[in-house]
């Protein structure tokens, strides 16, 4: 797939003195079989301004050991350590030590393009001062970086706050790039969540509290590969859920324009974004259970041909076509489908302009 839109290049290496350092801050935890591809990810960033920060949140395994081993031969990589207190305390910790102008998360199972820094950074400056996240489009892979899917093509700009409570179109926590005066601002992740037994949307969180007061901009490429593990936090769906509600109340709290119908249409979003989860799984019934708390009506009834593909292909066992991820050039396209299993941008654009229209909604 081409890029949509002109292709980002990369600074020169001369520029480096002018450019802002990006601290690129990751969290892990028992992260061994995945961190050392995660780091030489990050590490082979076109963009020549950056260090890596590894926050290694009480691992039992070898996590440190490996990351010790790459900062010996790379010294824009640092190893902190801390007990295990929760990835948004670990993400906290690399703020707090970070010395860069901006900032850019990164799972420790996770991998980038190796021009997803360069063209962040350049389209964050092209946005102007009060934007201070900008985000890409993302591709699903799996324990060996195969493709499973990839991010609807998003192109959700500026003043944000409303569709990306509506739907996360930031996707996960290694896609956006932060001013960091702005994460400091708003004291970074919220530990919190974790502590009141309801973690797993922080990324979210921030993202959101970001939105509400500033614009947000894009980049129109796939420049992460987002591994789903099935032991991962996304899964534990009734966690998840707890944390959607939590993140929502006190975004809702702070901002009497989101009304009672753009809760439930988020609430029930996410409640299909459940059902995948659990399909992916191949939790069948799990997913059944999810998709039925989908609302509203017009969600459930134009994603179900696409739903309805999908199950055809699971009960009569039909293997897709899975490449693997490769940072290939400036993005992950030519690895990725050209659309993805279910075009929720386009299902999604009619809707928000009948909104739009709607007094109760402006």
């Amino acid at each position: 797939m081409k890029p949509v839109g002109d292709t980002l290049q990369s600074p020169a290496p001369a520029d480096r003195a002018e450019l802002p350092l990006v601290s690129i801050i990751v969290a892990a935890f028992n992260a061994a079989a995945t961190i050392e591809e995660t780091c030489r990810s990050a590490l082979a960033q076109t963009y020549p301004s950056i260090e890596v920060l590894v926050v290694d949140d009480g691992s039992t395994d070898t996590t440190a050991d490996i990351v010790t081993e790459l900062a010996a031969a790379d010294p824009r990589l640092r190893l902190i350590r801390q007990p295990n207190l929760g990835v948004a305390a670990a993400r906290n910790c690399g703020i707090a030590a970070a010395r860069g102008e901006l900032l850019a998360p990164l799972d420790a199972d996770d991998l980038w393009a190796p021009g997803k820094i360069a063209a962040q950074v350049s389209r964050l400056a092209q946005a102007g001062s009060d934007t201070a996240l900008v985000y890409c489009w993302w591709a699903w892979i799996d324990d060996h970086s195969n493709v499973l899917d990839r991010s609807p093509p998003w192109r959700i700009e500026g003043r944000a706050l409303q569709r990306l409570l509506e739907i996360n179109v930031t996707g996960n926590a290694s896609v956006p790039l932060f001013r960091r005066s702005v994460v400091l601002e708003l004291e970074g992740y919220r530990s919190q969540l974790r502590d009141d037994g309801c973690q797993g949307c922080e990324d979210w969180d921030l993202a959101l509290r970001v939105a509400e007061r500033h614009r947000v901009a894009m980049v129109p490429e796939v420049l992460v590969g987002y591994r789903r593990r099935s032991d991962s936090m996304s899964t534990q769906d009734d966690t998840m859920w707890r944390s959607r509600a939590a993140v929502a109340q006190s975004i809702a709290m702070r901002n009497p324009s989101i009304s009672s119908a753009m809760l439930r249409r988020s609430q029930g979003q996410f409640a299909l974004h459940l059902a995948g989860v659990a399909f992916w799984r191949g939790d069948i019934l799990r997913a059944c259970r999810w998709g039925l708390r989908t609302r509203p009506l017009w969600l459930g009834i134009a994603v179900s041909p696409y739903i309805a593909r999908l199950l055809l292909r699971h009960i009569f066992r039909v293997a897709a076509t899975r490449p693997r991820l490769v940072a290939h050039g400036l993005t992950f396209d030519s690895s990725c489908p050209a659309d993805p299993l279910i075009p929720y941008d386009r299902i999604y654009l009619g809707h928000w302009q009948t909104y739009d229209r709607e007094p109760s909604h402006g």
